[in-house]
């Protein structure tokens, strides 16, 4: 399956450990964003690289066979974009796994969006894909 995981910029940390247990449950990503997490401080003052960082993660969520949405400590913005393109696919029927994963501590109304699933962690999804 292919897997896009969505998350806060400064909760890099557990996006990757998500993203290495998802890769060695034989699944693939369909972008490691994190590898370019640095690239820019400051988006306006970049505007070619973050145009094409944002349109890499776009297509990357358009790509996926599931969406994940680390909820975390952290608030996050661009993961919100991510969500809503993955719900949008979702209520077109054109994709099945929209998953929030972890505790959520900054409630958004489309975390409880009748196609969202939720997990405690990502083994409990993953586990529930068997």
């Amino acid at each position: 399956m292919k897997i896009y995981v969505a998350g806060p910029l400064a909760d890099v940390a557990t996006v990757r450990a998500v993203q290495s247990t998802v890769l060695a449950a034989g699944h693939e990503l369909t972008l490691d964003w994190t590898e370019d997490a640095s690239l820019v401080e400051d988006y306006v003052s970049q505007l070619d690289v973050s145009g094409r960082l944002a349109q890499e993660e776009l297509n990357a969520v358009m790509a996926a066979d599931a969406v994940l949405v680390i909820a975390s400590e952290y608030d996050g913005r661009g993961m919100f974009v991510e969500l809503g393109a993955a719900l949008a696919r979702a209520q077109l029927g054109d994709l099945a796994h929209v998953v929030v994963v972890g505790e959520i501590r900054h409630e958004s109304v489309f975390y409880f969006h009748p196609v969202v699933q939720r997990a405690a962690g990502i083994q409990d999804w993953l586990e529930r894909l068997l």
